[in-house]
């Protein structure tokens, strides 16, 4: 072989070894990844993915889980893209079963805003938490953030907020475990929608991004709007790209269903399509659920539905602190006293480690 040929196929690999690896974090296939990633995006995170399936056979069980660590470039609904410690290239998994995280955070604003969410210092997040989302954090760590103070501004009451926030999220492509998170009714029906609320749902439901439409119909089923609010629903019910967008819109419309017609077929299939999604997604449908058979005169039912939350999704503070007070009531009505003063019992894992205070 002449020189010439040999150096021609030595550019050539140069130049293709980048693309067959594809990202900016390629080196040679000799070269451990794994420091580079970690310089560029922080340590070693913990992922649990659970298995694609149905539970409905086993309503109080979840999937089978597998752990992955390793470090994280990017996560989406689509992939989550990782290094593992001596790799030489990257490992790419599904991202929208991912139904648990434990970050290692690039750096100590992320880990504080965190800490505090995990301690239920709900203001200190939403005081401090913008300041950490400017502080260099990788995109993932950020939407995981934006998700933590969502959670804690509909802990706080702060509806509003709340979907302003989770609009910088609901455009890109978030995986199910974030949308989980979205911040529309799943209570009681009986509320007056605010005029701000309302004006902004409009716009929310004629976004072209599906989450937003969610959220804006979402809301708009208990204003003036209601008819169109029930055409989006019914639409994305049919035809969301993200089908996690669609279970929520079949699920927002249970709120049309008259409570003579909810005990029939349709409490079964409501069940079955609930336990279709990863655990941590179930959370809004199950708390609608217990209040549809409320309504529908059958406390007994709606009791375990509460009692569901309070066990699977205690980590949903503003539902879990909604659910375990509306059980305690459905037992007394039925002369359950002691079940009741049990539950009531509850309440007091809830309360955040230091109440009231705010860390500066």
């Amino acid at each position: 072989m002449g020189t010439r040929h040999f150096v021609a196929i030595l550019f050539g690999l140069a130049t293709l070894l980048p693309c067959l690896l594809g990202r900016s974090l390629a080196q040679p296939p000799t070269q451990d990844l794994y420091p580079l990633a970690k310089s560029k995006f922080g340590g070693e995170s913990t992922l649990w993915i659970a298995e694609p399936g149905d539970t409905g056979l086993s309503r109080w069980d979840v999937r089978a889980l597998f752990e992955e660590d390793g470090i994280l470039l990017e996560w989406d609904s689509q992939k989550v893209v990782l290094v593992r410690p001596g790799a030489m290239k990257e490992t790419t998994i599904p991202g929208d079963f991912v139904v648990r995280i434990e970050p290692a955070w690039f750096n100590e604003s992320g880990e504080k805003i965190h800490r505090l969410f995990l301690d239920r210092q709900f203001q200190s997040v939403t005081k401090l938490g913008s300041d950490a989302l400017k502080s260099g954090l990788p995109r993932w760590q950020q939407r995981l953030l934006i998700t933590e103070i969502v959670e804690s501004l509909s802990a706080l009451g702060r509806t509003e907020n709340a979907c302003r926030v989770f609009a910088s999220l609901a455009k890109e492509n978030p995986p199910q475990l974030l949308l989980a998170t979205i911040p529309i009714p799943w209570g009681e029906d009986n509320f007056v929608l605010a005029e701000g609320l309302e004006s902004n749902a409009a716009a929310w439901m004629a976004d072209d991004a599906e989450p937003m439409q969610l959220m804006g119909a979402a809301w708009l089923l208990s204003g003036s709007k209601r008819a169109i609010a029930i055409e989006t629903l019914e639409q994305l019910a049919k035809n969301a790209k993200l089908p996690m967008v669609g279970v929520y819109a079949r699920a927002q419309l249970w709120r049309t269903v008259p409570p003579a017609q909810v005990i029939s077929d349709r409490f079964p299939k409501w069940i079955a399509e609930r336990d279709k999604l990863i655990l941590p997604a179930q959370a809004g449908p199950t708390m609608l659920l217990a209040e549809r058979l409320m309504t529908a005169g059958q406390p007994s039912l709606a009791i375990s539905e509460w009692l569901r939350i309070a066990t699977l999704h205690a980590d949903r503070y503003h539902l879990a602190t909604k659910a375990i007070p509306k059980a305690v009531a459905a037992l007394r009505s039925l002369g359950r006293a002691e079940e009741a003063d049990r539950v009531q019992q509850w309440l007091e894992r809830f309360k955040p480690a230091e109440a009231g205070k705010t860390v500066e």
